[in-house]
C-alpha cells in the first residue's frame, strides 16, 4: 500500500512485542548447519517427517518459534536456513504459530562486510543465490553480484557483499528480524539486555538496527546512540554482551553480580519474568540461573561450532525445561509410542 504522500510504503519495523497462544520454543545458534537445525526443529514438536528439502512440514500448531540469533557464519547453509524458517513460518501463521530469527553479531558482522567466519561452502551458497536473483530479476543485477567476474573466488566474494551489505536483498530480509523480542513475559536477546537498553527504549533499538540494515544513513545523535546499544562493538551491546552467558562462574560473588544486573534489567520490563540468550556456547547444555530467570540456549550444535547434540527451550505458561533427542516435545514422543 502506498504511504500518505503516494510513495511505496515503507517497510514495517520489526516487532518488540508478540502474543503467543500456545508454546514458546527458544532455538540457539545454528551457524549454518541445516542437518543440525533440522534436528533441533524435530526434537521441538515443529518439524515433521513427511516434508522435503523444499517444502517442510509444519506440525508445531500454534507454537512460537524464537531462533535467537546466528544463523550466518561457520557453516555452509546459512542461506538454506534463512529459507526454511521463512517457510515453516507461513505455514505456522495459518494455524496461529510463528517462527522469528533474531539477529545476532554473526548476522551484523556479515551485513559489516566482514566475512571471516564464512565458509567456503557458505561463500559458494551465496554465488549460487546471487546467480538465482539474477535468473529472477534480470541481467542489470548480474553485476551487482559478481557476475561480471571470471575468477571464481572474487565473484564469490562480491556475491556475498553484493546479498548481505545494507540494502542488499539479504540484508533487507534480515532487517525485518527483530534484534530483541519480548514473547508473551519472556524477552529474547542474542547476547543480552541490560538496564540501559531498557531504559533508553528497546523499540529503538530494533527500528535502528532495521535501517541501518536497508542502507539508511544513521545521522541522528539519538539513532546513532541506539545502533551502538544494540550492535556495537562495545562488550554489552545487545548482540555482544556475554555478562550472562556463563556456564560456571568462578566465584559466589560473580554469579550475584550478573544475577543484580539481570534482577534490576528485569524489573524495568514489568511484565517480563525471564531473558532467555544464545551467544555463548554451553558445553553442558541448555541451563537456566537465577531462579529460572535467565536461560541459555547455545548449545554449540552447529558442527562447525562443537557439534553439540540439539537442544530447545521450551516454554509452557510457567514451565521451562530443556527438550534434546531423549527428552523431546510431548508431540514428538506420542507420535513415537
Amino acid at each position: 500500500a502506498p504511504d500518505a504522500t503516494g510513495g511505496p510504503a515503507a517497510a514495517p519495523y520489526p516487532p518488540l512485542r508478540v502474543t503467543a497462544p500456545g508454546r514458546v520454543v527458544a532455538l540457539g545458534d545454528v551457524h549454518g548447519d541445516i542437518g543440525q537445525a533440522r534436528r533441533a526443529l524435530s526434537i521441538a514438536g515443529v518439524l515433521g517427517e513427511g516434508g522435503d528439502a523444499v517444502n517442510p512440514e509444519w506440525v508445531g500448531g500454534n507454537t512460537v518459534v524464537v531462533q535467537v540469533g546466528d544463523v550466518l557464519d561457520r557453516g555452509d547453509d546459512e542461506i538454506a536456513i534463512l529459507i526454511l524458517l521463512q517457510k515453516l513460518h507461513k505455514q505456522a501463521e495459518k494455524q496461529g504459530g510463528a517462527v522469528y530469527i533474531l539477529n545476532g553479531n554473526h548476522e551484523v558482522l556479515n551485513v559489516s562486510g566482514d566475512f571471516r567466519y564464512v565458509t567456503q561452502g557458505a561463500f559458494q551458497e551465496s554465488m549460487r543465490f546471487g546467480e538465482h536473483l539474477v535468473n529472477l530479476f534480470g541481467a542489470p543485477f548480474a553485476d551487482a553480484f559478481g557476475g561480471g567476474e571470471s575468477d571464481p573466488r572474487k565473484k564469490q566474494v562480491k556475491a556475498r557483499v553484493g546479498l548481505f551489505s545494507p540494502g542488499g536483498p539479504l540484508a533487507q530480509q534480515l532487517a525485518m528480524n527483530s534484534t530483541v523480542l519480548i514473547v508473551n513475559d519472556t524477552v529474547f536477546a542474542h547476547g543480552g539486555l541490560m538496564p540501559r537498553h531498557v531504559e533508553f527504549g528497546l523499540e529503538k533499538l530494533n527500528k535502528s538496527v532495521a535501517d541501518w540494515m536497508r542502507g539508511a544513513e544513521i545521522a541522528d545523535e539519538e539513532d546513532r546512540t541506539a545502533l551502538g546499544m544494540a550492535i556495537g562493538s562495545v562488550k554489552d551491546s545487545v548482540v555482544w554482551n556475554r555478562t550472562f552467558g556463563t556456564e560456571n562462574f568462578v566465584t559466589d560473588s560473580d554469579r550475584d553480580r550478573a544475577c543484580e544486573v539481570l534482577g534490576k534489567t528485569l524489573d524495568l520490563l514489568p511484565d517480563v519474568k525471564r531473558m532467555v540468550v544464545g551467544h555463548t556456547p554451553q558445553l553442558g547444555g541448555g541451563n537456566g540461573e537465577g531462579d529460572g530467570r535467565i536461560w541459555r540456549i547455545d548449545v554449540g550444535m552447529s558442527f562447525g561450532v562443537v557439534g553439540a547434540d540439539p537442544e530447545v527451550l521450551e516454554i509452557e505458561g510457567d514451565t521451562v525445561k530443556v527438550l534434546n533427542a531423549r527428552v523431546p516435545a510431548s508431540n514428538v514422543l506420542a507420535s513415537k509410542l
